[in-house]
């Protein structure tokens, strides 16, 4: 099976309602794509951009892809990044937070070309929230006069972000978070267990949720640092001490389980849920947490943790934001 024939099984009917589209003629040139870290954006993307280019619409949807197959097409698009010469991709560079307006020259310019092996030009921006205001202005231009069969998918968690211009150009799709029993069953079928992982990482995002499943001989690592969690909301860590674990250890591994965790908190605060045996489990891990950390301070949190979680790798004093992030979260 090549790359990118299959999909994330919960992300099936968006990729049919933008198949559908296409179809009938109505799949516009701009579209924004929403979601949460790890829901599938880039998955649907590049699904939707080959399928596009290598004329497939219409024809059998690809089937649903398995944990480690989407782990390692991601590895194997972070290591080459080329899937099609007509498929154009613009992220940040390595060492740099934001999308430059000379990356998005550099990408319209290609577009003004003639394609090389299909009869569309597929961009797909990911975290396109970062776009310098400089390179969203030049982005514009191409979202308002697109060159024909030019299709751009811009990807974004936090859309807001994005200026209004670009927003109100781009049709728009949002990705949610498939329940945690569909999770949960998703990597039944591939033979991982989820039995090991904390109920809080279980209810997140669901691509976060199979790396952990498929290194479950690390479960501990996951349990020590949701422990952890767990004991900063009681207001019995020594944040200063786990933030230097934190940094000198996988940190965006942490990070990631802290996002999972707030969110879960956040849910069950607003969004209460059939019960299941997974959020019983989770529901009893998110009551022994108490509710001293107010709901503004949870959100606070959450946005902190992703920003972090962002940069990264990119010369931020990560320590020093561990500790304001986790005091932030400690009880009054």
């Amino acid at each position: 099976m090549k790359p990118f024939e299959t999909i994330c099984p919960w992300l099936a009917d968006a990729l049919e309602t933008m198949e559908a589209a296409a179809r009938s003629d109505r799949l516009g040139h701009g579209w924004l794509i929403a979601g949460p870290a790890d829901v599938g954006k880039r998955d649907l993307a590049y699904v939707l951009a080959l399928r596009l280019l290598n004329g497939r619409i219409g024809t059998a949807p690809p089937g649903p892809a398995s944990p480690a197959e989407i782990l390692a097409r991601y590895a194997a698009l972070e290591e080459s990044g080329d899937l099609h010469p007509d498929l154009h991709r613009l992220k940040a560079e390595d060492d740099k937070r934001t999308i430059s307006v000379e990356q998005v020259r550099d990408t319209t310019a290609a577009l003004a070309l003639t394609p090389h092996l299909a009869e569309a030009k597929v961009v797909v921006i990911e975290s396109a929230e970062i776009m310098t205001p400089a390179a969203a202005n030049a982005l514009l231009k191409t979202l308002e006069e697109p060159t024909p069969n030019t299709y751009l998918l811009l990807l974004a968690e936090r859309p807001g972000r994005l200026a209004a211009t670009i927003r109100s150009r781009c049709q728009r799709l949002v990705l949610r978070r498939p329940a945690p029993e569909a999770t949960r069953a998703w990597l039944e079928r591939a033979g991982l267990a989820a039995e090991g992982l904390p109920p809080a990482l279980l209810i997140g995002a669901p691509l976060t949720v199979a790396r952990a499943a498929t290194d479950i001989k690390n479960v501990r690592v996951y349990k020590d640092i949701n422990d952890s969690i767990d004991s900063v909301y009681k207001g019995r860590a020594d944040v200063h001490s786990l933030a230097e674990t934190w940094d000198k250890g996988d940190t965006a591994l942490a990070l990631d389980c802290l996002v999972a965790s707030l969110h879960a908190r956040i849910r069950r605060r607003f969004v209460p849920e059939r019960s299941t045996p997974v959020t019983e489990r989770a529901s009893r891990f998110n009551d022994n947490l108490g509710n001293a950390v107010s709901s503004e301070r949870l959100f606070e949190g959450l946005d902190m943790a992703q920003n972090l979680r962002e940069q990264l790798g990119r010369g931020i004093n990560v320590a020093l934001a561990l500790k304001a992030l986790l005091l932030g979260l400690e009880p009054t």
